[in-house]
């Protein structure tokens, strides 16, 4: 997948959330009751991200951002690339906390940095509110996390 537009940086996004959540289920398999209620919890959240984000995509027009979305994926080209989280590993909560924050960190520099350089109103807006519900997703599930772990 190549981005170069903001619309096609939606899409990433939304496949990024799909992406993760494919993820968390391809991993709740092989783990302990306690952790596959984790990654249930993550992985339902993920889609809940994905289809907020879909409708953000169809109510927003910032062509005017084309060009910050194209430089920042040809600055960040493992972004294209999804990790998915390691198998080949020991999968506790804390491996899979770091994982989850890992990922969505570069979600929310991306929109950061596109934040930074928009210039319209409406642009700041719609961005300022991505940004937002990406910063709001990883706290809440950071805080679930946390809950599921002092049980």
């Amino acid at each position: 997948m190549q981005v170069k537009t903001i619309k096609e940086v939606y899409d990433w996004t939304v496949l990024f959330h799909t992406q993760m959540a494919a993820n968390f289920y391809s991993v709740k398999p092989i783990l302990d009751e306690r952790n596959a209620m984790l990654v249930d919890y993550y992985l339902n959240y993920e889609k809940k991200l994905a289809e907020d984000l879909v409708g953000f995509k169809a109510i927003t027009e910032i062509n005017t951002l084309d060009t910050f979305c194209y430089e920042y994926f040809a600055s960040n080209p493992e972004l294209i690339t999804f990790n998915d989280i390691s198998k080949d590993k020991q999968l506790d909560e804390k491996a899979i906390q770091n994982y989850l924050s890992g990922q969505h960190q570069k979600v929310i520099a991306l929109y950061g940095y596109l934040l930074e350089r928009s210039e319209t109103e409406h642009a700041q807006e719609k961005l300022a509110q991505l940004l937002e519900l990406e910063k709001q997703g990883l706290k809440q599930m950071m805080q679930s996390t946390n809950r599921h772990m002092d049980m």
